[in-house]
């Protein structure tokens, strides 16, 4: 068994996939970023119901992983040896009010689509990251591990970000801005990470499975890259009133593929041009109806605040 098999043995993904492919409707299309290295320019869209986005489905499956991303591999562990399993989802809800920044929804969705798609599970999540007073504050929105077997020659450490804006661009843009902040700060948060291993934050085989990877032990230095994990919300655009529902749905995966179309080289450029052509780039787009309304009232109903349940 090779150090590759290994890890992956080792870090598992924390998401439950149960129902994933029945909510997230995968758009293909032809265009890449064109990169020397490892890339992903992933479209997905939910449920249409008369020409609207449904959040239904939505809203229960990442209720149902809230616990999951907001908390270590070794908290969830205690909850359940202590028989308070129960309590994972009303816990996390409370924990994730307190902390969220107004991109809750772009850094549950990125949670989600690098570990189900990407099938690099979660090291850290935002709230992790965020979790411990006094430390220095992380401009990533995730860190994920890439290992062999998912993909990659050698393992990597995904850097997440996420941006929602009504416009595509300037959720490229905004991305961006993030990466460049990650990018000039790369030790550091590699720094944060190794710190975080020898907390209680992390179950010791998921801390021994990361020290091996970012500490060079004696005899030998440790191998692996870093990369950007994106996920990227922005208004579809299309106006219901001008389409018959069926049409509606057609028109969806056209504009989709339009959008991507007019976009996929900006990215490109923006890679080549900020000199991040030597990372690996794993991009995951969903359209919505209105990205600032939408993301308030999921985030409104996953968290049940005012008291809403669904949406």
């Amino acid at each position: 068994m090779d150090a590759g098999d290994q890890l992956s043995m080792s870090l598992s993904r924390t998401s439950r996939d149960s129902g994933f492919n029945a909510i997230f409707t995968e758009v293909s299309h032809p265009h890449t970023l064109g990169l020397k290295n490892a890339e992903q320019l992933r479209l997905f869209h939910l449920a249409v119901q008369n020409s609207r986005f449904s959040h239904r489905d939505l809203i229960s499956f990442l209720r149902l992983n809230l616990g999951r991303y907001v908390f270590s591999r070794a908290e969830i562990a205690d909850y359940t040896v202590t028989d308070r399993t129960e309590l994972i989802v009303y816990d996390a809800a409370g924990r994730m009010g307190t902390q969220d920044s107004g991109q809750g929804l772009g850094e549950l969705m990125l949670y989600i689509l690098l570990e189900q798609v990407l099938n690099a599970p979660k090291v850290l999540s935002k709230i992790e990251l965020n979790q411990q007073a006094g430390h220095t504050r992380s401009r990533c929105d995730a860190i994920h591990l890439l290992t062999p077997d998912g993909g990659t020659p050698v393992s990597s450490i995904v850097f997440g970000t996420s941006s929602l804006s009504g416009d595509i661009q300037d959720a490229i843009d905004d991305a961006f801005d993030k990466i460049v902040q990650i990018e000039t700060n790369s030790a550091t948060e590699c720094q944060l990470a190794e710190e975080q291993v020898f907390t209680t934050f992390l179950d010791s085989g998921t801390a021994k499975t990361i020290k091996e990877l970012l500490i060079p032990q004696p005899g030998g230095a440790v191998s692996y890259d870093s990369s950007y994990g994106i996920f990227l919300g922005y208004n579809l655009g299309l106006l219901p009133g001008n389409y018959s529902n069926d049409d509606y749905r057609h028109q969806l995966d056209w504009k989709m593929g339009h959008d991507i179309a007019h976009h996929a080289s900006y990215i490109a450029n923006k890679i080549t041009t900020l000199n991040l052509g030597t990372h690996a780039f794993y991009v995951y787009v969903l359209p919505f109806d209105d990205s600032d309304t939408d993301s308030v009232s999921i985030m409104d109903a996953v968290l049940q605040r005012g008291g809403k349940t669904s949406g």
